[in-house]
């Protein structure tokens, strides 16, 4: 049965994931995490996207029960913090500082097993599952302290790994490493993903791994999430400037006056009438608002009465880029032969999607299909 399918035909309540309204501070500060509801079947994924300090290892760690929390958290259809410690369904990473190096691989491996003085047999069972998973069978007896980034990471994830959970939550384990040993480890992790039947949700700051774990990403931003969805559906429709931000690096964003008339809705770009998506309300007429600009959608020319500024340029696989700025806007042009520090005239001939200037969360209606 297709991934999809066996999420579809799963009952949620009786062995999944479901969190409504939940929020968590740390000593009664203000919320590091809020606004949290999601659902995900037994076998879902879920990829918590941000930068750093935006909320990710914090609501991993309420969603584990380690942190006091409001809202609800139900795994399996039980109230997490209702769990006893000892028989708590979910299994939480931490990074490589908690592997013991004067230790084997093995040893450290098996401990959250031993901790719960688990029978042998069992033991065995668990670390031929996880040897097998992770391709580490020639690692086991290697102390920790002789292993490579990449195998520290697998021997991390085989301890994760290795007590069944209903499900998994892994902070970003491969924090620190280069881009070949984590790409490796990474690879690894999705691999053994792609073979447990259990609830996984991994968090990164990295996009490529996103897109490349499955399932839905949740970008999150102040500990809020600002959209959960396929990457398909953040690119094409973004609910708030921040998701645009997460997705493309190279979208330029101006501060317009939306207007609608005889042609429909336009903006004001610095003189020129522009067509824009029609707003989700007429009540943003004649108001400022931000609105997307891709490369291809301006064009510079030299201009030392210009009111633009070539401050960088980017090298991108489809060409090269330059991007300009003034105090309500940065657009970055295609090839544009301007030198860096060089004043420009910029020239928009189309916006894309629009957002409201206070909460930067998306305005116009949804594309039509």
């Amino acid at each position: 049965m297709h991934y999809n399918e066996r999420m579809e035909k799963q009952d949620i309540d009786a062995s999944g994931v479901k969190v409504d309204g939940l929020e968590m501070s740390y000593f009664g500060s203000a919320p590091s995490v809020q606004h949290w509801s999601f659902e995900l079947p037994r076998s879902g994924r879920l990829c918590i996207f941000g930068m750093h300090n935006q909320g990710k290892t914090a609501l991993l760690r309420a969603l584990a029960g380690l942190e006091e929390y409001r809202g609800s958290i139900r795994v399996g259809g039980k109230e997490v913090r209702d769990i006893p410690v000892k028989e708590t369904p979910i299994a939480f990473s931490f990074d490589f500082g908690s592997l013991i190096p004067r230790k084997t691989a093995l040893q450290n491996i098996v401990r959250p097993l031993e901790l719960r003085k688990a029978d042998e047999g069992y033991v065995r069972t668990r670390l031929a599952y996880v040897t097998r998973l992770f391709d580490i069978e020639d690692l086991l007896n290697a102390k920790v302290k002789d292993l490579t980034p990449a195998q520290c990471a697998k021997v991390l994830l085989a301890r994760i790994f290795v007590r069944e959970c209903e499900l998994y939550l892994v902070d970003d384990v491969f924090s620190g490493m280069g881009y070949t040993s984590r790409r490796e480890a990474f690879d690894a992790f999705v691999t053994a993903v792609g073979r447990t039947d259990a609830t996984v949700i991994y968090a990164t700051d990295r996009m490529y791994e996103a897109r490349m774990f499955g399932g839905k990403i949740a970008v999150v931003y102040g500990g809020i999430p600002q959209q959960i969805d396929e990457y398909y559906k953040l690119y094409s429709d973004p609910g708030s400037l921040s998701v645009v931000r997460s997705i493309d690096d190279y979208v330029g964003v101006i501060g317009a006056t939306l207007k609608t008339g005889e042609n429909g809705w336009t903006v004001n770009a610095f003189g020129h009438d522009v067509k824009a998506p029609e707003p989700i309300s007429d009540t943003y007429a004649n108001k400022r608002v931000l609105c997307c600009v891709y490369p291809e959608f301006a064009v510079a020319t030299a201009d030392p009465e210009g009111e633009w500024t070539a401050d960088r340029s980017i090298s991108t696989k489809s060409g090269r880029l330059v991007r300009f700025i003034r105090d309500d806007g940065i657009v970055y042009v295609k090839n544009a032969d301007i030198a860096l520090g060089a004043r420009a005239s910029v020239r928009v001939f189309g916006v894309g999607n629009m957002f409201d200037r206070i909460s930067e969360f998306k305005i116009n209606k949804e594309r039509e299909q």
